[in-house]
């Protein structure tokens, strides 16, 4: 109502006017920005913001997700905005995930969930949301630790790798190992699987020397590792780096002769034997070639032998015999000779093996065969005989003399016999003829005796062959035989 000292107007009330308002708010967000957004796998971030297009008449909460957090996550899980701070933009970081796969960029979401509030113009009003790429850092590869400078042994020596993967793979990844040369060393295992599980584990891989025996130095070798095989297309068909290896030779080319000394053979026939070997696998036929340096004394069988590849390390028997030379000449040293071997193997050819040191036991002793040594005869019987020769032979004539004690009662001949390194063993025979000297002088025992011998061969030189004892019988007996008397004496003188 107006006032006014005018009582007319004073108190009286003009009409109201009614009047509209015309609103430009509308209840919203102010989400900035909503793509173009880039995180890292190695951690590289991004933000956005977000506030409200009016002042609220209550708070206002708005939940905060990614579609994929192994790709990205947010800092928040929601946001609030009062009527007070409606209008100031919040942040929100998104963190991108390493997820290990090599799956390139990849594109998700950051979702701005319905709102809720008692503000009926806010709750359930949807913001939009947010699209981000995760920009991948993760490239399909396998690792082989270490590729070269790995040593095995021919005694069995082991050396190790190792294998892993350089991303999560999707699905199983197999590799198939195998060595290059297998004469020189082997692989275990023979094949690698590797799950999404294990991925990152590295598979240890053992590979073990190869004795080849063969004296061929130190021999560098490959593990192949094959393609890897797998349903994940990063993976299928990568083959992963092949392994160098060295394997360090143990064997030398030699030959083992054994024993090399202290053999015995005897002239009585007596063997010994030795055995030859090669001390490595020869990479073509070995042959050696044996000798006796005496063959007067010892014989060998087989004068030959022959290695190859196969029969290299089995003993190959020598047997050597005793010969009998028939000479006193005490025992006797002598070498079987092994000769440089013959091979197209050049570490073998020309390789000379020990030598065998062997003695002959000598079974032969100087002396005389004399018989009989003791004979007996009758003044007027036949002669005898008796037969002489060497037990051994001489190295030079041996010459003795032959005399009768009593020439009465025997005599010999020849008066003297030589022997020859040709004639040794032949009989000489000495004749002894009795002497009829008759007188009763009895029975009579008498001696030819022989003298010592002569010769340069110093076995026989000096030594004296046996006596022989002769018993001459007597068959003279002591008496007067008067012949018959035939006719008549007369006086006249007539005998």
């Amino acid at each position: 109502p107006a006032s006014s000292t005018d009582g007319k107007y004073s108190g009286l009330n003009p009409p109201d006017v009614s009047v509209t308002n015309i609103d430009n708010d509308t209840a919203g967000f102010t989400v900035a920005p909503t793509s173009g957004l880039t995180t890292t796998e190695a951690g590289g971030t991004a933000q956005f913001t977000i506030k409200l297009n009016t002042r609220p008449t209550a708070n206002v909460t708005i939940p905060i997700s990614s579609s994929n957090t192994a790709e990205g996550t947010v800092s928040v899980s929601s946001v609030t905005f009062t009527p007070a701070n409606w209008n100031v933009p919040q942040t929100i970081t998104i963190t991108g995930v390493d997820d290990d796969v090599d799956d390139d960029n990849v594109n998700y979401t950051i979702i701005t969930g319905v709102a809720s509030s008692t503000d009926t113009k806010y709750n359930g009003l949807n913001p939009s949301d947010v699209s981000v790429t995760n920009t991948d850092n993760d490239t399909a590869g396998i690792t082989v630790n270490p590729t070269s400078g790995l040593t095995t042994t021919e005694a069995g020596g082991t050396a190790t790798y190792t294998i892993r993967l350089n991303t999560r793979p999707t699905a199983n990844v197999t590799i198939g190992l195998s060595s290059s040369n297998t004469a020189e060393g082997i692989v275990s295992p023979t094949s690698v699987t590797i799950t999404p599980a294990n991925w990152s584990n590295p598979v240890t891989v053992t590979v073990t020397g190869v004795d080849d025996f063969v004296d061929d130095g130190n021999v560098t070798y490959t593990i192949v590792t094959a393609a890897a095989t797998s349903t994940d297309t990063k993976y299928n068909g990568l083959n992963p780096s092949d392994v160098s290896v060295t394997n360090l030779n143990d064997d030398v080319a030699g030959v083992t002769v054994d024993p090399t000394s202290g053999l015995v053979t005897t002239e009585a026939g007596a063997q010994a034997t030795f055995t030859i070997k090669l001390n490595s696998r020869p990479t073509a036929n070995v042959s050696i070639t044996l000798n006796s340096t005496n063959t007067d004394e010892g014989v060998i069988s087989p004068t030959s032998v022959t290695f190859t590849s196969s029969n290299w390390n089995t003993p190959q028997t020598i047997t050597i015999t005793g010969v009998d030379d028939d000479v006193d000449d005490d025992d006797i040293a002598y070498t079987i000779e092994t000769q440089p071997c013959v091979s197209s193997d050049t570490k073998y050819d020309n390789l000379n093996p020990v030598d065998v040191s062997v003695t002959n036991r000598d079974n032969d002793v100087a002396g005389y065969i004399v018989s009989p040594t003791t004979v007996s005869y009758s003044e007027s019987g036949s002669p005898v005989t008796v037969n002489f020769r060497l037990a051994t032979e001489p190295t030079a004539n041996v010459s003795f003399t032959i005399t009768s004690e009593n020439t009465d009662k025997g005599t010999v001949s020849p008066a003297s016999f030589t022997f020859t390194p040709a004639n040794w063993n032949t009989d000489q025979v000495l004749t002894i003829t009795p002497v009829n000297n008759s007188v009763d002088d009895g029975d009579f025992t008498f001696t030819v005796t022989t003298s010592d011998a002569t010769s340069t061969d110093s076995k026989y030189n000096s030594l004296n062959p046996p006596d022989i004892q002769v018993t001459c019988t007597d068959d003279d007996v002591a008496g007067i035989t008067v012949s018959a008397i035939s006719g008549n004496t007369r006086e006249d003188g007539t005998t």
